[in-house]
């Protein structure tokens, strides 16, 4: 009977695709575990709204992802291809090809206006996650120094810009909608369960702003991977493959609320969601996507692969594969393990060494998925050829796949963190003391050694810094221009200018905005003007650069004298900053101190001087021209406490020759020949 009223809905819901292309509505809510949302048997929270898509649709209980990465997992979606075949491998570096078909080209062909707002930096359009779509809002500011994965904007920004975009929308012309929530992403604020409360709230404006058109609109729900919370040591995601990391909500409600009050226990995957979409709205499946259809009546039994190579190209250690075929789960890696997920859904019982047979056939399944060999993210010849000219041999070779099972050494991720909280916090020998030895048992963990050039660099040892840079282009050549990029920055501290150049050119082909900021810093440190404000409107071709690219635009307007039009754009900075809640550009009020003083503006520019000493103790230049600015205000004494809270603040063996030859030398100017 059940399967008899199934077949009829289908029926009914083919008849009216052929008169009527559905809306479709796709929302994607990072991080989501499925087993943390009410839909799914979770008591914690309530979600109304998501609860409502799961009543007028139907809800598949066992979905999973192929990547526990942002980047990577979307590619998947989008295209119906699995990683191996799309090969965005990482959230940082890789690019999907740009002439592979995905749901918004696919339905961009098949006469839909595509339009899309995404909450994180990995997912911007540069990237290409975006082809296909007509308008796609990816306005996430980037913040110097914060972790990539980290950047996001609120969810109300992106409800905001979705919103906009459907207000424009007419009714003659159907339309697809991505929308994507970053909320339940770490750092909780104030918690996991509180920042999916706030998603399903902002879900809910959606479908408000939807109105009658929910009634006939095709809407997913899912989210691109789970989160670890400590169910096998992992706190986040993107190292390991248990179901926590893996499972995520998938919830399709169709046009009419067909087949609405239904559940699903066979196993999918995000693959499968291209192929739904095609088939609800007619468009034709391209032929590179591998995924079957949702609505399928009849499913072969499916086996779901899924990876991470992130433990091998960030940390040196060795990458996992996974394979579902229900009820049973491999995760294969230096220890294979195997899991009954139906018994043991938490998966706490390993039981590869009594199902011998199961794991055998398991391994057999995941031998027959092609893998291609893991590649450099899109290696460009001339950033290559840049590299060797620089003295860096290079073959282009991947990591090698580290024996190191990533299970056994998550206590050096915690140490990691301890690293990022003492650095964030200025504590820069201690974040060096913990940072130092762990690299050096880990040698190909690129994210610390990062951080420990940062570490070098911010506490004045730029010899260092120069080198554990120069080391990472070596030892993990795939992110060469990562690392270029950031030694470019400690040589130019070092007056280095022609070497911080080529340098910053090495990265110009996988980060054009972040090149073109350097390479703009170093023309204005030459002098060069132009060639400076050429490179920072070149850098503004990122929306997530604008900030930035404004700031040291109104540099350059302060070294040509152009005084009033530095201070309105930094007054313009300030706004924005204040607008979106996020930080300030590094050296902020230094700048703007250093405007307001070349104003004939001291009181101004004394309180912007001790904003950035609040922030930047360190900062000697900010020290230097607040003492002279009090001392050219006619506050001799104040000028000379200022040094000497200098020499307190950021001490060093010059600093009290420093401070007796400044006051020696302003002594001489007001004495006069």
């Amino acid at each position: 009977m059940l399967r008899t009223v199934a077949l009829a809905a289908l029926v009914l819901l083919s008849c009216h695709r052929e008169a009527v292309r559905p809306p479709v509505i796709l929302i994607s809510i990072d991080t989501l575990r499925s087993d943390h949302l009410p839909a799914y048997g979770y008591r914690g929270i309530a979600t109304p709204n998501i609860d409502r898509i799961a009543r007028d649709g139907i809800v598949y209980e066992h979905a999973f992802a192929h990547v526990p990465l942002t980047l990577p997992s979307h590619a998947s979606l989008f295209t119906g291809m699995l990683p191996t075949e799309h090969g965005v491998r990482d959230n940082a570096g890789y690019r999907l090809d740009p002439k592979t078909a995905t749901i918004a080209s696919m339905l961009k062909a098949h006469g839909y206006a595509t339009g899309a707002a995404v909450s994180a930096y990995v997912l911007r359009a540069e990237t290409n996650i975006g082809t296909g779509f007509d308008s796609y809002d990816d306005r996430i500011l980037f913040v110097e120094g914060a972790p990539t994965g980290n950047l996001q904007r609120k969810g109300r920004e992106t409800l905001d810009a979705a919103r906009q975009w459907l207000g424009t929308r007419t009714a003659e012309q159907p339309f697809f909608l991505f929308t994507h929530f970053f909320e339940p992403h770490a750092p909780y604020e104030p918690s996991y369960d509180a920042e999916i409360v706030a998603s399903d709230a902002l879900v809910g404006e959606l479908l408000a702003t939807l109105g009658t058109r929910y009634d006939d609109a095709l809407i997913v729900v899912l989210s691109d991977h789970g989160e670890g919370l400590r169910d096998h040591g992992e706190q986040e995601h993107g190292v390991l493959l248990y179901r926590e990391a893996l499972q995520v909500p998938l919830i399709v409600k169709l046009p009419k609320n067909a087949r609405k009050g239904t559940r699903v226990a066979a196993p999918v995957q995000l693959i499968d969601v291209l192929a739904t979409i095609a088939e609800i709205t007619g468009a034709p499946k391209p032929a590179t996507a591998r995924g079957t259809s949702l609505m399928a009546d009849q499913r072969p039994q499916t086996t779901i692969y899924s990876e991470t190579h992130y433990p091998r190209i960030h940390l040196g250690w060795s990458d996992l594969k996974s394979l579902i075929r229900w009820p049973h789960h491999l995760i294969d890696g230096p220890k294979p393990e195997v899991y009954d997920v139906a018994a043991d859904p938490r998966e706490t019982h390993d039981v590869h060494e009594g199902e011998r047979r199961v794991l055998a056939r398991l391994r057999q399944d995941l031998a027959a998925i092609p893998q291609p060999a893991l590649t450099r993210p899109r290696v460009d010849p001339e950033e290559a050829r840049k590299l060797a000219a620089l003295g860096y041999v290079t073959a282009g070779a991947p990591p090698a796949r580290g024996s190191v099972n990533p299970r056994e050494h998550l206590a050096d991720l915690d140490a990691l963190k301890s690293v990022t909280e003492a650095s964030l916090q200025r504590r820069y020998g201690e974040a060096i003391a913990v940072a130092a030895p762990l690299l050096a048992r880990n040698p190909g963990w690129s994210d610390l050694r990062d951080q420990l050039g940062q570490a070098y660099a911010a506490s004045g040892d730029t010899a260092r810094a120069e080198q554990t840079y120069r080391d990472g282009i070596r030892v993990t050549p795939e992110l060469a221009p990562a690392f270029a990029l950031s030694l470019a920055a400690v040589l130019l501290d070092q007056g280095k200018l022609d070497e911080a150049e080529a340098h910053a050119r090495v990265a110009l082909p996988s980060n054009p905005p972040g090149a073109h900021e350097m390479l703009a810093t170093i023309a204005f440190g030459r002098g060069d003007y132009d060639t400076a404000l050429a490179e920072a409107q070149a850098m503004r071709a990122s929306p997530s650069h604008e900030l930035n690219a404004d700031f040291l635009i109104a540099q350059i307007s302060k070294g040509r004298g152009e005084l009033d039009t530095a201070l309105s754009t930094l007054e313009r900075i300030h706004n924005v900053s204040r607008d979106h809640a996020i930080p300030l550009p590094r050296h902020y009020w230094y700048v703007t101190g250093d405007v307001l003083a070349s104003l004939s503006r001291p009181r101004d520019a004394i309180d912007a001087f001790e904003r950035e000493l609040r922030i930047e103790p360190g900062n000697r230049e900010a020290w230097i021209r607040l003492a002279l600015v009090h001392r050219i205000n006619g506050d001799e004494a104040q000028s000379s406490q200022t040094l000497d809270r200098m020499c307190t603040a950021a001490p060093g063996p010059d600093c009290r020759a420093l401070r007796d030859r400044l006051l020696q030398q302003w002594q001489a100017v007001r004495k006069g020949p």
